[in-house]
C-alpha cells in the first residue's frame, strides 16, 4: 500500500510538471482564437512528450518494455478524446467560465483513471516477462 501511495504522488507530480505544459499551451492556443480541437491536440502532444519521459524514468523506472509508447499514445488518445467530448459538452453549461479550467477540472477527475492504467497496463513490466515493483 506504501509503495503504491509513493508510486501515486510520484505520477501527480509528474502530471503536475505535464499539465502546467498542457495547460499554457493550450491557453495560448485558445486565447489566439484557435478552435478547440486543435488547442487541445497541440497541447496534448506537448503533455503527452514530457508525461512519458517523467513516466518511464521518474515513476514506474521502465526501461525495458518495447511496447510502453504504444500503449501510452493508446491512452493518451482515449483520455483525449473523453476529455474533448466532456468539454464539448460542459462548456455550453457554464458559459461565463474560462474553458482552460473546465479542461482542468475534466482533466483532474480522468487522472485517477490514468493512473490504473499506466500502473497495469502501459508499464506493467509482468507481461512482458520482467521485474515489477507494485
Amino acid at each position: 500500500m506504501k509503495q503504491t501511495v509513493i508510486s501515486y504522488l510520484k505520477f501527480a507530480g509528474a502530471g503536475l510538471i505535464a499539465s502546467a505544459a498542457d495547460n499554457l499551451t493550450y491557453f495560448i492556443i485558445n486565447h489566439l482564437g484557435i478552435a478547440d480541437t486543435w488547442a487541445l491536440l497541440a497541447a496534448r502532444v506537448i503533455s503527452l512528450i514530457v508525461n512519458f519521459f517523467l513516466l518511464k524514468t521518474a515513476v514506474f523506472q521502465h526501461s525495458k518494455r518495447n511496447d510502453s509508447f504504444l500503449r501510452y499514445i493508446l491512452l493518451v488518445i482515449f483520455s483525449t478524446t473523453i476529455i474533448y467530448f466532456l468539454l464539448q459538452w460542459v462548456k455550453p453549461r457554464l458559459p461565463g467560465l474560462d474553458p482552460v479550467f473546465i479542461k482542468m477540472g475534466l482533466e483532474f477527475i480522468m487522472n485517477f483513471f490514468n493512473y490504473a492504467v499506466s500502473r497495469f497496463f502501459v508499464f506493467d513490466d509482468r507481461k512482458a516477462g520482467q521485474n515489477h515493483e507494485a
